[in-house]
């Protein structure tokens, strides 16, 4: 369903991405990474096309919304500028997406890298070829970004006919993970150079799990040090707010205190309280 919108957004809009992609040249590289199967000009038609039907839909919606407020002249002039704005501000953020995606990739692959690494240390220390190593990481299923990047070496060894010096190489290009990158390259050289792919792997493994130590104990400073700022602007501050509020409202202006009382515990303290836990969650290595 997906390639029929691009296909037809190609169709509708192709020559203008054409003309504009020069300018976005910066983008290809971070599509081949993030796995977003599309040229640059597909792209931007894609994102052209998506940003057209957003100014249509706003259009009519804030016309609507505003003849209630203003004349219906100002309503639709304004709707023109504010539908504008926001399918220009939608096409951007398209335009950044690619690079955000490739910045998760790489976050997920980063975090399995330690547990991968070890497990293809026990595997080269079996005398099996290197690009059984890969195989046995491509049944990995707790790692799919890490599992992933592993078919395509062996897709380019078995499928393509490459050799696995070739396929390490083309592969550790596209990877958006740069430790993943260093890992690739130096069991190519390795490789190349007739050196002991074992304990290459147990270094890298244990390069990769005290770095990982590192983080985990990182993450527990910083979680100590958000949990008390927690307890004290979440919790302390507003049962303070509630208990001074209260004592207010006796002398006077109950029901404007009240009603900042029920805004601050049933919206506020919630929305921070998500957002803190959002935060939280990651954060976490």
């Amino acid at each position: 369903m997906l390639s029929d919108h691009v296909r037809r957004a190609y169709l509708s809009y192709g020559e203008i991405a054409t003309k504009i992609a020069p300018n976005f040249r910066y983008i290809t590289e971070d599509l081949k990474k993030s796995g977003l199967r599309y040229t640059l000009e597909e792209y931007l038609s894609l994102s052209i096309f998506v940003s057209v039907i957003v100014f249509a839909i706003e259009i009519p919606i804030i016309t609507l919304i505003l003849s209630f407020f203003t004349h219906v002249v100002i309503g639709v002039l304004f709707s023109f500028i504010v539908s504008g704005a926001g399918a220009i501000i939608i096409f951007f953020l398209f335009t950044t997406y690619p690079k955000a995606q490739v910045m998760n990739l790489s976050s997920k692959i980063d975090k399995g890298l330690p547990f991968s690494v070890s497990y293809m240390a026990a595997a080269a220390s079996s005398d099996a070829p290197p690009v059984s190593i890969f195989k046995a990481i491509s049944k990995l299923e707790g790692y799919p970004e890490l599992r992933e990047q592993a078919m395509n070496v062996i897709r380019d060894v078995d499928a393509l006919g490459m050799d696995i010096l070739s396929a390490l190489r083309r592969e550790a290009k596209r990877t958006p993970s740069t430790k993943l990158k260093e890992l690739f390259l130096g069991v190519e050289s390795t490789i190349k150079g007739g050196g002991d792919l074992i304990s290459l792997l147990n270094n890298k493994s244990e390069k990769l799990f005290n770095e990982y130590q590192m983080e985990i104990k990182s993450y527990a400073d910083m979680l100590s040090m958000l949990t008390e700022i927690y307890i004290t602007v979440m919790i302390v501050g507003p049962i303070f707010f509630t208990i001074l509020s209260s004592v207010m409202a006796m002398m006077g202006g109950g029901e404007g205190i009240l009603m900042m009382q029920a805004l601050i515990s049933f919206i506020i303290v919630p929305i921070i309280s998500f957002g803190f836990a959002f935060y939280v969650n990651i954060a976490s290595p």
